[in-house]
């Protein structure tokens, strides 16, 4: 799957999405390597339908032992999260990032992952008032803002997090992030 399919598709059946993590980091300007493509989702269940239509037609399947359609079950997510702040530690198959993440990968050894970010720092309706049209690969697509990535980063604070916040001040603040 190429990323740019994956976009394009997404854009084509009108799924309602920003873009988070790495890739949206590296279309503000910062040159770092991702594996992934983070995404946070509109949850209402038409949205929904629309993006695992999409994702079926990738062929992706989560990375834990359930159904994609589990990604409809808002019960079933707000209990993997109540499990994770509990437990401190993600679920088998789910990304912590913070968040609570819903991964999603070609079922090929080295396949693309596509992580939906169901319980992000920042809600779904302020990053989309905030995001900002970028182009990818020829394509519009809403990135998330500077402010409200540096929210989500500080959340998540991973060792890579704080590369990227440190990146992102640089950014906000004019200068090169890359020097």
């Amino acid at each position: 799957m190429k990323t740019a399919d994956l976009l394009q598709s997404l854009s084509d059946e009108q799924v309602q999405y920003v873009l988070v993590g790495g890739l949206a980091v590296q279309l503000h300007g910062f040159l770092r390597s991702t594996f992934d493509i983070d995404l946070v989702l509109a949850m209402d269940d038409e949205n929904l339908v629309r993006f695992i239509s999409v994702a079926k037609q990738y062929g992706l399947v989560p990375s834990i032992p359930v159904p994609i359609d589990a990604l409809r079950n808002a019960s079933q997510i707000d209990e993997w999260h109540r499990e994770m702040g509990q437990a401190g530690k993600p679920r088998s198959g789910c990304s912590q990032k913070g968040m609570l993440a819903f991964a999603l990968r070609e079922p090929q050894v080295g396949g693309s992952v596509v992580d939906v970010l169901v319980r992000p720092e920042v809600p779904f309706d302020r990053l989309m008032a905030n995001a900002v049209a970028g182009e990818l690969f020829a394509r519009q697509v809403w990135i998330a803002s500077i402010d409200d990535l540096l929210a989500m980063k500080r959340s998540a604070n991973r060792p890579k997090d704080q590369l990227d916040v440190a990146a992102l001040e640089k950014i906000k603040r004019g200068d090169d992030p890359n020097v």
